[in-house]
């Protein structure tokens, strides 16, 4: 058994472990805070606009299922945290990338995959695997407030995405982040979102609005894709964040009671081993006492 000095120097490292992880579950806690109060301000208007990109969908009579006979160009914009130490979200989107990889290719061995990630720790995993398929990066996006500016870059990033020093575009745009419900819950989204190649029957069957002039309609519409796209990408950002601090504070205080759990457990043996030595030291003065009595 280990000596009590060790069960010291054991209790003491891991009460010094808690004391981190208490004051991590504070400092998440108050940035859940700031990105929940921006994620409840932003989701009415995303609600709105996306109810008019629904009902631009469902306009036209000529939906068809995309055509499998022929090459097309995904992409798979994976959204995961820049830091660790909250719980499995990156874990989770990292899977359901590889996932949804395998499955765009299985339907069609011809079509294009490609990676675009936002958040460092999604990019170290999948850069080690899909080093050839991942097109560009976006770091450290969460060190500051989440804008719509910012946003609005990552989307300008995607209708400009590069292989070489040729331009490509997308046909389905594959959006995978983590939305928030509670601070114990956050579930893993997989959210498609059209090209305007694709969407071409939909600008010009789309009669729900009246519009200033008929003329301009699709330059309109092609305006407001490039705004929903945008919108919809602030809104999984602050999504991901949320759901980033709500785990984060979720695993801090797991970790701080468990810490907690493992300081009782320790102290109680300390007390056992300490007794145990102190019994013995007694035993031995007496056997001592006994000895020198009985020799005289």
């Amino acid at each position: 058994m280990a000596s009590t000095k060790d069960f010291k120097v054991r209790i003491k490292s891991i009460t010094s472990i808690k004391k981190i992880t208490k004051a991590m579950k504070m400092v998440a806690a108050s940035k859940l805070r700031q990105v929940q109060r921006n994620l409840d301000i932003i989701r009415p208007s995303f609600e709105s606009i996306n109810s008019v990109y629904n009902e631009y969908l469902s306009t036209t009579s000529t939906q068809t299922p995309p055509s499998t006979g022929h090459s097309q160009n995904h992409f798979i914009l994976a959204i995961s945290s820049d830091r660790g130490l909250c719980g499995g979200i990156n874990t989770n989107t990292v899977k359901a990338t590889k996932n949804s990889m395998r499955n765009i290719l299985s339907s069609n061995s011809d079509n294009q995959v490609r990676l675009f990630t936002i958040g460092e720790k999604g990019k170290e995993v999948l850069a080690r695997e899909h080093s050839k398929l991942l097109s560009t990066s976006v770091s450290e996006l969460s060190k500051k407030t989440i804008t719509f500016v910012s946003a609005s870059l990552v989307a300008e990033e995607l209708f400009q995405m590069k292989v070489g020093d040729t331009n490509v575009s997308f046909d389905f745009c594959h959006i995978i982040y983590s939305k928030f419900k509670s601070v114990i819950s956050q579930v893993l989204v997989e959210e498609t979102v059209l090209s305007t190649t694709q969407l071409n029957n939909y600008f010009y069957e789309f009669n729900q609005y009246e519009l200033d002039s008929e003329e301009n309609k699709s330059e309109l519409l092609y305006d407001f894709y490039e705004f929903y796209l945008g919108l919809k990408l602030f809104s999984s950002l602050l999504e991901n964040a949320t759901s980033e601090q709500g785990a984060r504070m979720n695993a801090m205080d797991s970790a701080s009671r468990n810490a907690g759990e493992m300081i009782d457990k320790l102290t109680l043996i300390y007390n056992k081993a300490r007794q145990a030595s102190i019994t013995r030291e007694l035993i031995e003065i007496i056997s001592c006492a006994s000895a020198v009595s009985s020799s005289k």
